[in-house]
């Protein structure tokens, strides 16, 4: 979800709907108005930056939802996503998705004319090394009566693809190899946290599949240093990948 110019101010026009955005730097926050046929109908106030304004018709019923995209500001965050629709007259806020640094994509992922929301999870977004090394495994979200589902698990060809990435960036660095710290050191910065970066994203995508287990039998081959069980702690306990 790229970022537009810095503060342009919003005109989106949507049949007799209009919605526009003003963008006040004193207190870096954001009036949204939505008008229906020249008559104010809505206005919230939001403490970020409203970035953009699109429509989808997500359900392919010829009926679109109205996505607003906001922007807290700062290097790596933070996107929030509100989702809503024109309803006799009116706007109606229907649900919101925190999305981190990520971003999403509206795609047809199951070819059935249906639009699902494919997201980059940045759960692990300096957990074990620099952001740049940092793995985003894949989220899926579907629409369904006005609400964002989780439905990741719904799509594992996709998540399968995506782990084979995964895979063959992990079987590229260990066999290059990587050296293990001491016990107590930080691995934040070094070859061992840019493995145990990408273990994560591979435990995740087995967890998607309902396979976590396999993941966990990964990290236990792969990474026999001395913090390999209290990582695993972290993956299972910090992160709920159990």
């Amino acid at each position: 979800m790229p970022v537009k110019a810095q503060f342009d101010n919003i005109d989106f026009r949507s049949g007799d709907y209009r919605i526009t955005t003003k963008y006040d730097t004193n207190t870096y926050s954001t009036d949204l108005k939505v008008f229906y046929d020249g008559d104010r109908i809505f206005k919230a106030n939001y403490e970020q930056y409203v970035t953009g304004v699109k429509e989808y018709d997500l359900n392919n019923d010829g009926k679109k939802e109205i996505f607003i995209e906001a922007y807290s500001g700062g290097a790596h965050c933070c996107f929030t996503l509100y989702t809503g629709k024109f309803l006799k007259e009116k706007f109606i806020l229907t649900d919101s998705l925190f999305l981190g640094n990520g971003f999403y994509e509206a795609k047809d992922l199951d070819n059935n004319g249906k639009l699902e929301l494919e997201c980059s999870n940045d759960m692990f977004a300096y957990a074990f090394t620099n952001y740049a090394e940092t793995r985003f495994p894949t989220m899926v979200y579907k629409y369904e009566n006005g609400k964002l589902i989780e439905s990741t698990s719904d799509y594992k060809s996709l998540i399968r693809k995506e782990l084979d990435i995964f895979l063959s960036e992990l079987k590229e660095m260990t066999d290059q190899g990587f050296k293990c710290e001491e016990d107590g050191e930080d691995t934040f910065n070094t070859g061992a946290g840019s493995v145990k970066t990408v273990l994560a994203a591979i435990v995740a995508d087995y967890y998607s599949l309902g396979e976590v287990q396999k993941g966990y039998e990964l990290v236990d081959s792969t990474y026999k240093c001395p913090d390999r069980e209290k990582y695993k702690q972290i993956l299972q306990n910090d992160f709920k990948l159990r």
